[in-house]
């Protein structure tokens, strides 16, 4: 057993960045910023109740503003349905390589012959860090996507959400 000492020479390996590191904070990232874009949306929405509580109106203005939270909710529920439908294609997913991993794990660990049950191993593990790889990707893909939606939504609402204060000039 090598002893470690003060001198040892830093693995090559370790300095550069890990791909699915960098895809997992990419991920971190898209995350945060679409919790932060539903903070923000659900302090709009406090604002924007607290006013129409807040104003005197008449029966039409309610009917309006109930009309347009209305539209509000149909617009947005086909966006948030897509993205669950693009998650769960992605757990389906998940589920048939899980599976396939463990049959080949199992196929490995039944190999009575080292050098072939090496390579079989060499494979599982190869799949598991592609696998790895792919879910990484398509989480980042389907946060992008799902900010992409909330942009989309929010530009093409926005007019619903502003409150509309009669000028007193």
């Amino acid at each position: 057993m090598k002893e470690k000492t003060g001198t040892e020479e830093a693995d090559p390996a370790k300095d550069k960045e890990n791909p699915v590191s960098e895809m997992a904070d990419q991920a971190v990232k898209n995350w945060e910023q679409a919790v932060r874009n539903g903070m923000k949306l659900q302090q709009e929405a406090g604002k924007w109740w607290t006013s129409l509580l807040n104003q005197a109106a008449s029966t039409q203005d309610w009917q309006k503003r109930v009309s347009n939270l209305t539209a509000l909710g149909t617009g947005l529920m086909p966006a948030t349905q897509k993205r669950a439908e693009e998650v769960l294609e992605l757990l389906e997913k998940n589920t048939r390589t899980g599976t396939e991993l463990v049959k080949k794990a199992l196929d490995a660990a039944q190999t009575p012959v080292i050098a072939d049950s090496q390579a079989k191993w060499m494979e599982v593990w190869t799949d598991s860090l592609g696998a790895a790889r792919t879910n990484a990707e398509a989480a980042v893909q389907i946060g992008g996507k799902a900010l992409d939606s909330w942009v989309e939504f929010v530009q093409k609402n926005s007019e619903v959400t502003q409150i509309r204060v009669p000028k007193t000039a």
